[in-house]
């Protein structure tokens, strides 16, 4: 048996008060982030760098983007923004130069300098071997999928990573990261996604990682498991609240509806009241969309796929009665 001395077991006390304190950042956090986004780039757009960075100091999420950005709008509103500018290299950003962008024009010694201070976060040999297997797996994504033993070996690599050193975190990669290595899995079961799903979002409310690339593996969950059949969600609490184990999924639904405009949910539940509360929140969480109005001209003209809002009428209710209080099917075409 272990005996905790007085001092210990204080420290003890005093952490979990410091733990407690720090509540996790939650997809419901990372998506009123991105409501507030929308507000700072609007205002940005508007030449209001003060009410730009004043909003975006409301922001929850401590990722390399964020810290990056707030340190731009920090300059261009002439407040000190060397902190937040280290504190952003120093948390994993990837910088390149771009001679078009003011900021880096009169900021590039103190970039520079930076990005070669931190370069052992972004050019060591396990994020070398992160980009070698994203390539790899680019490769293989640009023909027909008939190697299903190429994308495996794709996996494994993966899996090896995995094991060796916990989920390779997006930040010192880009994009997001190897999670794209997910994306090009032919699995039609949740399960084969599910061990992945687990350990990005524990990374996530961790802040080691972006909830973009959460979602974007719940999005290729979607574009498997639910063409021409129905995937199980479980929730705790119809409102959905940020902890809920279903919101990271319905906001996942929520934003592949709205890239893919052609698309149809069907929403399997016990009763209306809880089809109609699902397919409102699905609906509240799409994502602002971005699409330049010439690219959506071409897409429509061209008869392809095209992001559209989300709408009552892309949502059809199933009534079961036999289904459990706490969970709902869906479907997409």
């Amino acid at each position: 048996m272990i005996f905790l001395q007085p001092w210990c077991a204080g420290l003890l006390w005093c952490g979990a008060l410091f733990v407690n304190a720090q509540a996790p950042y939650t997809v419901g956090h990372y998506l009123r982030d991105r409501k507030i986004m929308d507000r700072v780039d609007s205002a940005f757009t508007a030449r209001n760098s003060e009410l730009a960075l004043q909003l975006h100091r409301t922001l929850q999420s401590r990722s390399p983007g964020d810290l990056y950005r707030r340190a731009q709008l920090e300059w261009e509103a002439g407040e000190p923004y060397l902190a937040d500018l280290r504190s952003a290299f120093a948390a994993g950003y990837s910088f390149t130069p771009d001679s078009t962008v003011a900021f880096h024009i009169e900021n590039m010694v103190v970039l520079l300098h930076l990005r070669d201070e931190y370069r052992t976060l972004t050019d060591n040999p396990r994020v070398k071997r992160c980009v070698r297997l994203i390539q790899r797996d680019q490769e293989l994504a640009s023909g027909s999928f008939t190697d299903t033993l190429a994308h495996r070996s794709t996996v494994d690599t993966l899996d090896a990573l995995i094991a060796e050193g916990g989920w390779p975190s997006s930040y010192p990669i880009g994009g997001t990261g190897v999670s794209i290595v997910l994306a090009h899995q032919h699995w039609d079961k949740a399960n084969d996604f599910l061990p992945y799903q687990q350990l990005i979002e524990q990374e996530c409310l961790a802040q080691r990682e972006d909830w973009m690339v959460a979602l974007s593996t719940l999005q290729q969950r979607i574009r498997w498991t639910a063409r021409n059949k129905t995937d199980t969600i479980t929730f705790s609490d119809l409102a959905l609240p940020d902890e809920d184990p279903a919101l990271p999924m319905v906001a996942a639904i929520s934003e592949r509806l709205a890239v893919n405009g052609s698309k149809h949910l069907w929403i399997h539940a016990v009763d209306n009241a809880t089809a109609s509360t699902i397919a409102d929140r699905i609906i509240r969480e799409q994502p602002v969309d971005r699409t330049p109005a010439d690219v959506l001209e071409y897409l429509k003209a061209r008869d392809f796929d095209h992001p559209a809002p989300i709408s009552s009428d892309r949502i059809t209710f199933v009534i079961d009665p036999a289904l459990p209080q706490d969970r709902f099917l869906y479907r997409m075409d």
